[in-house]
Order: C-alpha cells, then sequence, then structure tokens
C-alpha cells in the first residue's frame, strides 16, 4: 500500500508543503520577516481575491474563502495588520463595513516570497527532461482543476 498511486501522490504533496513551509521560512534570510506559512497563505489569498474586488475582501469572505471560523482569520489578519502587511480600509460605500488589502509592503514581501518559491520550482522542474516536465505541469494541471 505504501507503493500505491494515491501513497505517492500523498508523499509528494507532504514533500513539496515542506519544501515550501521552509521556502517561506527562508526568505527571512533575504529580508528579516516574522511570518509563518498560515500567515503567507492569508497573504496570497487577500492577494488574489482583492484582483476581483480591487477595494479590499471582508473579513467574512476571507473566511469562507479559507474556510476557517471568522474569529481564527480575524486573529490573523490582526497579526498580518500589526506587522504592516496588511491594512484594513473603511468601505466608501458603506461607513460599517472594513475591507482588507495588502499594504505595500505587505505586497514587497509576497512579490520576494514568489519569486524565492519560484526559484526552488525552477530547480525541482530542471531535473526533468522536457517530456518529463510536459507530463507533469500537464497532469497537475488536471489535478488542480479537480480541485
Amino acid at each position: 500500500m505504501a507503493n500505491s498511486e494515491p501513497a505517492i501522490l500523498r508523499k509528494a504533496v507532504s514533500r513539496l508543503y515542506d519544501a515550501f513551509r521552509e521556502s517561506v521560512e527562508s526568505i527571512g534570510s533575504v529580508s528579516p520577516v516574522d511570518i509563518s506559512v498560515r500567515q503567507h497563505q492569508t497573504m496570497s489569498l487577500v492577494c488574489r481575491l482583492t484582483e476581483e474586488k480591487p477595494n479590499g475582501v471582508t473579513l467574512k469572505e476571507l473566511a469562507e474563502a479559507m474556510k476557517l471560523a471568522p474569529a481564527t482569520v480575524s486573529e490573523l489578519v490582526e497579526s498580518l495588520v500589526k506587522k504592516d502587511f496588511l491594512q484594513r480600509v473603511q468601505n466608501p460605500e458603506d461607513r460599517r463595513a472594513v475591507q482588507i488589502t495588502l499594504t505595500p509592503h505587505g505586497q514587497t514581501l509576497l512579490d520576494e516570497s514568489i519569486k524565492h518559491v519560484e526559484g526552488l520550482c525552477e530547480k525541482l522542474l530542471n531535473g526533468l527532461s522536457a517530456a518529463e516536465r510536459s507530463a507533469m505541469l500537464g497532469a497537475l494541471t488536471k489535478i488542480t482543476n479537480k480541485l
């Protein structure tokens, strides 16, 4: 069972996750930051969601997207606001509503981390032939679309 296709995929995903986590943690060597993988994921999601909603995303929308309780997401957001990676902005159309966006500092960190992780991905892909790369990327695209 340890060499079944699902087990191989699980092991690969687990190792990729570990490599990503280590890569995010090593960003501190590029520019000193104290950020967890969960915080990084939160920032990445805020960035993605604000592509569709440039004025920002609500805490409720962010919690739904993360599939976490609003209280948990609120704590994550607060920790990132204190670090100047996220900001809360009052909605000009509804003064009671607060929108969450990346700060310029947060965007810079996210850009740095993406470059760092893409460098890791390039190293992994460089060990494959063109045919292997094509097959793997095609399979990963199908898997991503199913998720």
